[in-house]
């Protein structure tokens, strides 16, 4: 499944994360995005993997699939344990009371 990454204008002034690496980033006033062969948006693309070239793109891409399958693996073992945790309740208090205190 090839993907081809194009320049486009950048109408938002607004990080963008790189999907491809993970990286998180401000673009200027063009942004690399990539598209599957189909034409569906994929991600931004952080100048990092831009500068690497196709290859080093490749090579980014797999390193950041590697973290995800672990990173997976690990979520699912602690989805598995008990989970404890504050209610919305008692986040926006605490939320509140932060606001306050400043």
């Amino acid at each position: 499944m090839p993907i081809k990454i194009q320049v486009e204008s950048n109408h938002f002034e607004e990080k963008c994360r790189c999907n491809l690496c993970g990286n998180i980033f401000f673009p200027l006033e063009v942004v690399a995005r990539a598209y599957r062969e189909s034409g569906e948006y994929v991600s931004d693309v952080c100048p990092e993997c831009l500068a690497t070239g196709t290859e080093g793109i490749s090579n980014r891409m797999r390193q950041r699939a590697d973290y995800l399958r672990s990173l997976a693996v690990e979520l699912e073992q602690l989805a598995r344990s008990e989970i404890e945790s504050p209610s919305l309740s008692q986040f926006n208090i605490a939320n509140q009371l932060e606001k306050a205190m400043r």
